[in-house]
């Protein structure tokens, strides 16, 4: 297995990006300057921080600090703002290298940051309305209103109680309405946060740094208000010389927080445009330099896998040396795989801790890699959690004793990421056919020889992406899928569970009925079904169900459902109709055998229901018209 934690060790090859970024905000002359790094959830953002943390703090730079900050674990806070600030200033005051110099500094700072905590009011009515205008260059608050808050709370410190027992008096009230209302007057940015900011940036500079880099990471996973109450916080209290902050989000996520905050119910269309080009501007105030991680190419996500394979399977050692190739490899080599071939000789005759060969997974590695690119579209945490799947199922398997081939479980779980809805169908197929589908047999021969005519019930596997899938070695046409579909069982919930699978009495009855040569003989084979239970014959049911919507040419499937409902069996009815009434919503009736009327026409006699059915269907079909043939002979 792999953890989904993040990683110092490269195994992506990012130490590419996290250079440049680190290039960014080491360099004096552009700070202070905030950098997002921005991706889907799992493309390797918090990796990179990590890269980022390890090496700015690996002692190299003593003029350089770095702090790391998990931007979630501000979510429980009623003050997200004041928590981030002082975590930081904390961190500060604690660092062996200068912490010592700023201790009077962060303390003092520290207090100004009890203020902001125990006066909410002030960060929600105040500081947040100052930032906005102070953002895009115009004016601020009254200063002597701040004054007089401070002067009227000041016995409320760290006493939530007894600040809002102080708010609701009439003197307090009438300064609270006051810090609302001079947001729409015109003043100089609020001296309480251009005095903090002053007294931060004189600390910094006590503390003999030229860069004071701050990584926020996980920011996307906080609720919207959460978001913009940290980079609000960064902006305007933090962001002064010589700092750089590295925020790493989802930038789509970002983009619906500031929406929230600062949405307008009552736009008007015309102003979409305009909404849009605010927000946008908002964020590229927050954040100066966004960089966008790519997605994994697919020599990216062989090499990942090779390394995860290795790093697994391997001693600590031999993957050290493995680790050491592949960088000086990627040195020289920004674009080719890491794969098999570059790793073969280091790894030959190296087996894991279940004496499994290393050289046969990597192997596998090298096969299935451009279709898990194309299926979970290069993001590294989906690999990683594709490939836990793989190991569970494997270990599944051991435990129920079946002999699986791990090239060919490979090989079905890429086609339940590519495309889920064709794996289900796979599954269906196999299902009723004793593991066995004649339909992937088909596939396969068409792939070899695209002009082979098709049939139509396969034209939804006609996808460039799946007629790849079916060219993949190893070919199945010759497996039995009973049990590789039964430790998928997991994501088959919708439509196959433990009890929904198949056992092989079902599917040897089901073969006998099937498989008859006379109208005697298949009378003599449903007494078979006496002996199922309740359960083993709903399944048996429900395959002769889906033999009719895959088959509804066949008449001999129709016939079988006649009789096994004339031997006395009512659930047949059930089933029976219900496969009709499929067969009109999929536009199938046209397929319909119109020989069947006769004994539709008897069942009719039993369940008056059934012809009505029959009755609705296009009247143009044959089997509406051969029914109605026959119901004149009455």
């Amino acid at each position: 297995m792999w953890s989904d934690n993040e990683t110092d060790k490269d195994l992506l090859g990012f130490n590419v990006h996290a250079d440049l970024i680190k290039s960014v905000i080491t360099n004096e002359r552009i700070l202070p300057v905030s950098v997002g790094v921005f991706g889907d959830w799992g493309s390797g953002k918090s990796s990179i921080m990590k890269m980022l943390e390890q090496e700015l703090n690996a002692g190299e730079q003593e003029d350089t600090a770095c702090l790391y900050f998990n931007g979630w674990a501000f979510e429980g806070y009623d003050d997200a703002k004041a928590a981030l600030i002082e975590d930081i200033l904390i961190k500060l005051k604690e660092n062996k290298k200068f912490g010592h110099k700023i201790v009077d500094e962060t303390t003092k700072l520290l207090k100004s940051v009890d203020w902001l905590r125990a006066g909410g009011f002030l960060m929600k009515n105040l500081v947040t309305p100052a930032f906005m205008a102070y953002s895009t260059g115009g004016a601020s608050l009254v200063v002597d209103a701040i004054g007089k808050a401070k002067d009227y709370f000041s016995d409320t410190l760290g006493n939530t109680g007894e600040l809002i027992k102080k708010a609701d008096t009439e003197e307090g009230k009438s300064i609270l309405n006051e810090l609302k209302n001079i947001t729409n007057k015109d003043n100089d940015i609020p001296t309480v946060v251009r005095k903090f900011r002053d007294d931060f940036e004189n600390m910094i500079k006590k503390t003999g740094l030229k860069s004071l880099v701050i990584l926020i990471d996980d920011l996307d996973r906080c609720n919207p208000d959460r978001i913009i109450d940290n980079l609000e916080a960064i902006k305007l209290f933090l962001n002064v010389p010589k700092t750089a902050f590295v925020i790493g989000a989802d930038e789509r996520i970002v983009r619906h927080a500031i929406e929230c905050r600062y949405k307008t119910p009552n736009i008007q269309s015309a102003e979409i445009e305009q909404y849009k080009g605010i927000v946008t501007d908002y964020l590229e105030k927050l954040i100066q330099v966004p960089y966008r991680l790519p997605r994994l190419s697919n020599a990216d996500v062989e090499t990942y896998m090779t390394l995860l394979f290795c790093n697994r399977d391997l001693s600590e050692d031999d993957f050290h040396v493995i680790y050491e190739v592949f960088m000086k490899f990627r040195e020289q080599d920004r674009h080719s795989s890491f794969n098999y071939e570059n790793v073969k000789d280091l790894v030959n005759g190296k087996k894991n801790a279940k004496q499994k060969d290393v050289l046969q997974q990597l192997q596998m590695v090298q096969q299935i890699a451009p279709m898990v690119t194309n299926g979970l579209k290069g993001n590294p945490r989906q690999i990683k959690r594709f490939l836990n799947t793989f190991t569970l199922r494997l270990e599944l398997a051991e435990v129920a004793k079946f002999d699986i081939d791990e090239r060919t479980l490979a090989k079905l779980m890429v086609l339940e990421y590519i495309e889920l809805a064709r794996f289900k169908e796979l599954c269906d197929w196999q299902q009723i056919q004793n593991g066995k589908p004649k339909q992937i047999a088909e596939l396969e021969a068409i792939a070899q020889n695209p002009k082979e005519r098709q049939n139509a019930e396969l034209n939804d596997w006609n996808k460039d992406i799946i007629q790849k899938w079916v060219k993949m070695q190893p070919p199945l046409k010759d497996v039995n899928l009973m049990d590789y579909f039964w430790i998928a069982r997991d994501k088959l919930d919708n439509t196959i569970d433990a009890e929904a699978m198949v056992s092989q009495i079902v599917r040897l009855v089901h073969k006998s009925i099937t498989t008859y040569t006379t109208k005697a003989s298949l009378r003599a084979e449903i007494p078979k079904i006496k002996q199922l239970s309740d359960d083993e014959r709903s399944k048996l049911l429900n395959m002769l169900r889906q033999n009719m919507l895959e088959h509804p040419e066949d008449e001999r499937y129709f016939e079988i459902a006649h009789a096994i409902i004339n031997e006395g069996y009512p659930d047949m009815m059930v089933v029976y109709k219900d496969a009709l009434q499929t067969l009109a919503d999929n536009n199938k009736v046209s397929a319909i055998p119109p020989g069947i009327a006769i004994g539709l026409k008897e069942l009719g006699k039993k369940d008056a229901d059934i012809v009505a059915l029959v009755n609705s269907f296009d009247k143009a079909s044959k089997i509406y018209k051969a029914l109605n043939v026959q119901l004149k002979k009455q």
